[in-house]
């Protein structure tokens, strides 16, 4: 009789653990809010608890930031060893960090709180509609590809780094890979539970039936028609691996407006109506600080809205990539058309930026009441060689339809007033807080 007491007690406090465990998890697991036309997702956990992760959420610069990760094993122990990704992710992409830096910093957490024999194999990647580009910082996943509508894979991701958790902080590869796209088409991410997934027979899902169901599918039905697939294949058996799947889809024009997350309920501006704040950047800062997290922060801070500050956060986004760029370092926006494309010009930006000895950015913003509205302005200034401000018009004209000439058309349609002063080493932008 003891012993079944004692049998009973044992049992009941495992409940209790895993009902505990359920509350927990299921407190930490947000939902993806990202239009299903933009983002489509699958988890199949092979046992009540998953070790993968999927996680996707609009950048304040209106990319799409997504993860798909997946630990060592499966089961509760491995989603208690992942319960800190995507919180970290979630709260890094909402500053407006790139998905290098996120992924460093999830090393640097996981390495510090997993035991030796545990990491993460992880896929971190950035689209960003408005230049048709892709960054992928691939760490020991399957390799992703993009799919054009017409069923060719034109681009594949092989891993090439160590998955997270494995390195030291000083160790670790932040360095993403970038792709441009010139046609519509998909990206596709999925863990290696998918690939692995195992029929009656014992044999593998593999790899080349997963691209030959996505070639003989339509592109609207291509998800759809692989959860299919999958799960025919597996008939009775169940998964022994958890299964995961992302995919996005990459038009030829920006993201839809409702694929950006519902702005609060309170969106007007509050706190301080005037306020100033600037930023001096030398060459040393210039390469080792990650400046616009720092500005969205500003702004968040500030009380701006949020549909303000992520217009705020374009614009600065623009201004400073083009103070550095092409006031610095000398870049022509030509060499994202040409051959080598944009990983091309991201290459000489990074050789470039390397070898700077001597510049700077100067920083400028100030919120100020005008005539009973309410205005930011923003100044930016760089030390560069400038350019002739008076063959600006014909400029800007030349490059509206191609990707590489969108930075300076974007500015001009969020802001109320753009000016360019000193040579073009300064441009000046006024935004009206509130407009509609």
């Amino acid at each position: 009789m003891n012993s079944v007491t004692h049998h009973q007690r044992y049992r009941d406090g495992t409940e209790k653990s895993l009902s505990l465990a359920r509350y927990v998890m299921g407190n930490l697991v947000r939902d993806i809010q990202v239009d299903p036309d933009l983002f489509q997702h699958w988890l199949l956990p092979a046992a009540e608890f998953s070790g993968d992760v999927i996680a996707a959420r609009m950048t304040a610069g209106d990319r799409l930031h997504v993860i798909l990760g997946d630990g060592t094993g499966h089961g509760l122990a491995t989603a208690l060893c992942m319960m800190p990704v995507s919180e970290i992710f979630y709260a890094m992409t909402g500053k407006g960090f790139p998905i290098g830096s996120i992924a460093k910093e999830l090393n640097k957490k996981m390495h510090t709180l997993l035991p030796r024999d545990r990491f993460i194999a992880a896929t971190l990647a950035s689209v960003n509609p408005s230049n048709r580009t892709i960054e992928i910082w691939n760490g020991g996943g399957p390799t992703p590809f993009f799919m054009s509508e017409d069923g060719e894979i034109v681009q594949r991701w092989k891993s090439n780094h160590l998955p997270i958790g494995v390195l030291s902080d000083k160790d670790f590869d932040e360095k993403v890979s970038y792709f441009q796209w010139d046609k519509p088409g998909q990206l596709y991410l999925h863990s290696d539970g998918l690939i692995d997934a195992r029929d009656e027979s014992d044999q593998l899902f593999g790899t080349s039936r997963l691209e030959e169901t996505l070639f003989h599918a339509d592109a609207p039905h291509r998800f759809q028609n692989l959860k299919k697939s999958v799960m025919d294949y597996l008939g009775e058996k169940e998964a022994e691996d958890d299964i995961s799947l992302i995919v996005v889809n990459c038009g030829l024009g920006v993201f839809p407006q409702k694929a950006i997350e519902a702005l609060p309920k309170e969106s007007q501006n509050s706190g301080p109506h005037h306020w100033r704040v600037s930023l001096h950047l030398s060459e040393a800062d210039i390469k080792n600080i990650d400046v616009l997290p720092i500005l969205l922060t500003w702004l968040k801070q500030a009380s701006i809205a949020q549909r303000d500050t992520q217009r705020l956060f374009l614009i600065l986004t623009e201004l400073y990539t083009n103070a550095v760029d092409h006031g610095l370092l000398g870049l022509d926006s030509g060499l994202k058309s040409s051959s080598t494309g944009f990983e091309g010009y991201l290459n000489q930006r990074s050789q470039r930026l390397h070898l700077l000895e001597e510049g700077r950015v100067d920083i400028f913003m100030e919120r100020r009441a005008e005539s009973g509205k309410d205005w930011i302005r923003l100044r930016i200034e760089d030390s560069g060689e400038g350019f002739d401000t008076h063959d600006y018009p014909k400029r800007q004209d030349d490059h509206t339809s191609v990707p590489s000439g969108k930075g300076i058309t974007l500015i001009h349609s969020l802001s109320s007033r753009v000016h360019f002063l000193n040579g073009g080493n300064t441009v000046e932008v006024d935004y009206l807080l509130n407009a509609r």
